[in-house]
Order: structure tokens, then C-alpha cells, then sequence
């Protein structure tokens, strides 16, 4: 008996202690534009829902990508970087590279620069400019 109660509290620690594989670790990922919002001088537009439309980022395993805006399509590579911050703790970075300067929506030329939030959503956009931050989320 007590082997059993010892067996089965160590089977429940074992599988306790194991990290969740993050469907964001997977590829190719297709993330989807889910809505956006707006920080700053005027306030905060609170989170906008976007339901319908055709905006998406698709990133594959060989380091490259496609955005898609409706009919329009640009590509271009891409690279990951994990930051540990002080306060928020690790963040997944990708930091992507246009070709051509086309469909960017960022503060930098031919360069955007997203990240994974605390809620497993894709953010990125022209906030540092006092833009729109825009929200994606991972297509499964």
C-alpha cells in the first residue's frame, strides 16, 4: 500500500512539473488579426474586435514569412529573440525584415518588430509612434 501511495504521488509530481508545449513553438504559424487598440495622448481606445477581416502573418520554420493585408502579399525573413524583462518576464520577439517596404505596419523602415503578450496574442503595430497596436492570434 504504501509503495502504491508513493508511486502514485510521484507519477502526479512528474507529470505536474512538465512545461505545456506552446502552440507557438510549432511551424508554420498562422496568426490572424483579432483587433487593435490605441494608447496615447488622446486616451485609450480600449480593445477594438476585428472578426472579418483577411490580415494575417504566416511564419515558417525556415525563417521566413507572408503578410497578407486582403489581396496583398509581401514576404520577407524573420528572426526570434527571447527577452527576459524585469518586469512581465520572458517575451517571444520576432523582428521582421521587408524586402520591399510594402504593407509594413511599424515606426521603422522595411522592419516590424512583434511580440507574444502574457494573453498568447501576437502584438504588434505603430504604437511607439503613437499608432494602433494590433492584436493576432495563433490560427490552429
Amino acid at each position: 500500500m504504501t509503495r502504491l501511495l508513493l508511486l502514485c504521488l510521484l507519477s502526479i509530481f512528474t507529470f505536474s512539473c512538465q512545461e505545456d508545449e506552446k502552440p507557438y513553438n510549432e511551424y508554420p504559424q498562422t496568426w490572424k488579426i483579432a483587433g487593435w487598440r490605441v494608447f496615447g495622448f488622446g486616451g485609450d481606445s480600449g480593445f477594438q474586435t476585428i472578426s472579418d477581416s483577411s490580415y494575417t502573418y504566416l511564419f515558417k520554420k525556415d525563417g521566413t514569412y507572408v503578410k497578407t493585408v486582403g489581396e496583398e502579399s509581401t514576404s520577407g525573413t524573420y528572426k526570434q529573440e527571447f527577452k527576459i524583462y524585469e518586469v512581465g518576464g520572458e517575451r517571444k520577439e520576432y523582428i521582421l525584415n521587408f524586402e520591399e517596404d510594402i504593407l509594413r505596419h511599424s515606426c521603422f523602415a522595411n522592419r516590424e518588430y512583434l511580440f507574444i503578450d502574457e494573453n498568447g496574442m501576437l502584438v504588434g503595430g505603430s504604437a511607439p509612434c503613437d499608432g494602433a497596436s494590433l492584436y493576432f492570434t495563433l490560427v490552429e
